[in-house]
């Protein structure tokens, strides 16, 4: 285990953290961590499965590099996040999932819904598949039980400029 001073003792910010192994492997958690943070180091073998571990006041953050599968795990109060191939995937409290890319999020609701959000279009199916929604910039389409909807949408009048 090490602790990582990002400051020194005038409260001045390091180029680069002084490492100490604290005796007994036992460390105080601060909850500022530019200032201070505790992590331990785990290596392979042969540096390939390395594993970093960060142990904050909210939450533990594992880490390694990327290629092998996930590449970090941060576990707080309210959520387990997994970082895979630049994806977050997240479980919450409630029991709702969330994957999220670049241009997308995809969310599966604990009632088992799901909701999709993109730049082109918003999709929703309900937990039990009987109603599904797509909403685009200029289109809005239902599936129900009362039938299918599709139709333009309106677009949202600006401000008059004629008098």
């Amino acid at each position: 285990m090490l602790i990582a001073f990002h400051r020194d003792p005038a409260r001045k910010k390091r180029a680069k953290p002084y490492l100490w192994p604290p005796k007994n492997g036992a460390a105080a958690l601060h909850h500022d961590v530019r200032d201070q943070e505790v992590f331990v180091d785990l290596r392979g073998v042969d540096r390939a499965d390395d594993v970093q571990l960060k142990l904050r006041s909210h939450a533990i953050v594992a880490r390694r590099d990327p290629g092998q599968g996930w590449s970090g795990v941060e576990i707080n109060d309210h959520q387990v996040r997994v970082l895979v191939d630049d994806i977050w995937i997240e479980i919450h409290a409630d029991g709702t999932v969330v994957r999220e890319t670049a241009d997308s999020k995809t969310f599966l609701e604990g009632d088992g819904s799901i909701i999709k959000t993109s730049e082109d279009a918003d999709v929703m199916v309900s937990a039990d598949s009987s109603e599904i929604t797509r909403r685009t910039p200029d289109r809005i389409d239902a599936v129900t039980a009362d039938g299918i909807l599709s139709k333009p949408r309106q677009a949202i009048a600006g401000p008059r400029t004629d008098s």
